[in-house]
């Protein structure tokens, strides 16, 4: 440092080379031949009472005559492209998990977008790349990121939590471009992947990993379960006469509702509702029988249970169970893959609130490389 200079509202701090030290390529660290010299300044932190610190200092411009570059040099602490420090725009970065980059942006005299911008460089500068090796298990999904139903699709480490991979579209075709950045070893450790019942990506995954197992996410198919009882429940009340109407029609939340959840006065409820009415008291027990299927820890008893399971919901004479015991008999195979994988949507879930808080937060995004890049930096965190 050469020069201290401090103003009312701001600081100046001026550099110079140290003459004991040649100029070096930073790629080579080749002894950089002198062909031009220049000045450039970048922002710092706030120092003291000033909020705006700046740095000025020399630059030389020349060709490598090693790797036959032409350079500019910098202090390393600054950032390459920007004019700021590697701290500053560390300190800037700190801040967007938890205000808008607007409200960021005017705490440091910047504009949003070059908050934005500060942010992703910091993320790609700190952020390791994807652990691929190893990995046992995976979670796929999509995700609204935008009105008019724009998708992404997202890919995390079962066990871990970690986001692997982001790109838009929700269609077998999207999920290839993850499996395709896979060697054969890496493809070869994955034991299962777990997804919701849509099946858009059921082809990409047996295509890619044909001996990995499916896995239907309990958690979709007790909503699909809870969907059958709502339905009976409406249908029952349609049919009902003016008393039982509004007996029925408050009653939802006692059927959906594990038993657990429900305080004496519900349970009390609920027992008079199943004795005022069979179809309603069929679809309850239904929707509780199907859970005890993951207490089972061999998929050959889990599979029969599931069975026995279909034929009475065929013989309950409810139409939307009928209706899922012949989709269950299909998928039987990833239905029953949970008892042997354990893996749920939690984690991904988790991921798409995530993904929620970041959108609402930017007020929209229009960047999916800074998406990802934020997304893949907090489930890092989350997972040491």
């Amino acid at each position: 440092m050469t020069e201290l200079r401090c103003e009312e509202t701001c600081v100046q701090i001026k550099l110079d080379f140290d003459k004991r030290v040649p100029v070096k390529c930073p790629y080579c660290s080749t002894k950089l031949a002198k062909n031009k010299v220049g000045k450039s300044c970048a922002m710092d932190c706030p120092m003291g009472g000033a909020n705006t610190v700046f740095i000025l200092f020399p630059t030389y411009q020349g060709r490598c005559s090693n790797c036959q570059r032409f350079v500019t040099t910098r202090p390393k602490e600054i950032h390459p492209t920007k004019t700021a420090t590697w701290r500053y725009m560390r300190l800037v970065s700190s801040w967007v998990g938890i205000a808008p980059a607007n409200q960021i942006g005017k705490l440091f005299s910047i504009s949003g977008s070059t908050v934005r911008n500060y942010d992703k460089e910091v993320l790609k500068e700190d952020t390791p790349p994807p652990k691929l090796d190893g990995i046992r298990a995976l979670l796929v999904d999509e995700k609204s990121i935008r009105k008019k139903h724009n998708y992404v699709t997202v890919v995390i480490n079962a066990d871990t939590g970690e986001v692997l991979y982001m790109a838009e579209g929700k269609k077998g075709v999207t999920l290839d471009g993850f499996f395709e950045q896979l060697s054969n070893s890496q493809k070869a450790s994955i034991q299962a992947v777990g997804m919701d019942r849509g099946g858009a990506y059921r082809k990409s995954v047996k295509k890619h990993l044909p001996d990995a197992a499916i896995v239907f996410d309990h958690f979709h198919l007790k909503m699909n379960i809870n969907t059958a009882v709502d339905e009976v429940r409406r249908a029952e009340w349609r049919k009902a006469d003016h008393s039982e109407k509004k007996f029925i029609k408050s009653s939802r939340y006692l059927l959906l509702s594990n038993q657990s959840n429900l305080d004496d006065s519900g349970l009390q409820k609920l027992k008079l509702l199943q004795e005022a009415n069979e179809s309603i008291a069929t679809a309850y027990l239904l929707k509780e029988q199907f859970s005890a299927i993951y207490q089972y820890k061999r998929e050959g008893w889990a599979r029969k249970y599931l069975e026995n399971w279909c034929e009475l919901a065929e013989s309950s004479g409810l139409k939307p169970f009928q209706k899922l015991a012949k989709s269950f008999r299909k998928s039987a195979n990833e239905i029953v893959s949970y008892v042997k994988h354990k893996i749920t949507s939690g984690k991904i879930e988790g991921t798409n609130n995530l993904i929620s808080r970041i959108v609402h937060r930017a007020c929209g995004v229009t960047d999916l490389g800074y998406l990802y890049t934020r997304l893949r930096h907090d489930s890092v965190m989350r997972s040491v």
